[in-house]
């Protein structure tokens, strides 16, 4: 039988976070540099997520390694750093009221985690046989 609740660290950690409102929307800054993003995750504002210990924290190891190995094969990034905070004047939201299709996923500026990766995200799971969520 497959895991109920496998993937809920992942999926806690992209679309709730630390608690904090925002994360429903998983917004992140495709085009930032790693040394950017470490800078970033030093404000209130944005906060790093490191997928293997998201991974790793809701699953056995044999399945977490399977999952990651499809993950990193596919090529989903090892971390992910989001924006936690409201973004003023926009529904606490970045890029979420931009009205043009598929600027959520093109990899420059602010995109959505789901948007980008889900396909490889929930992808790897299922090449694992374990259930998401």
């Amino acid at each position: 039988m497959v895991k109920v609740g496998a993937g809920v660290g992942l999926a806690a950690a992209l679309t709730l976070g630390s608690g904090m409102a925002a994360y429903a929307h998983e917004c992140y800054n495709a085009n930032r540099s790693d040394k950017g993003n470490q800078g970033a995750s030093n404000s209130q504002a944005w906060y790093t997520i490191v997928v293997a210990d998201e991974v790793s924290a809701g699953l056995d190891a044999e399945d977490a390694e399977c999952v990651l190995d499809a993950y990193y094969g596919a090529g989903g990034p090892a971390t992910f750093t989001i924006h936690v905070k409201g973004a003023n004047g926009q529904d606490g939201t970045i890029g979420e009221a931009n009205p043009v299709e598929g600027k959520s996923s093109d990899g420059k500026g602010i995109d959505h985690v789901f948007d980008a990766y889900g396909g490889i995200i929930f992808g790897a799971y299922e090449a694992c046989g374990v259930e998401f969520g």
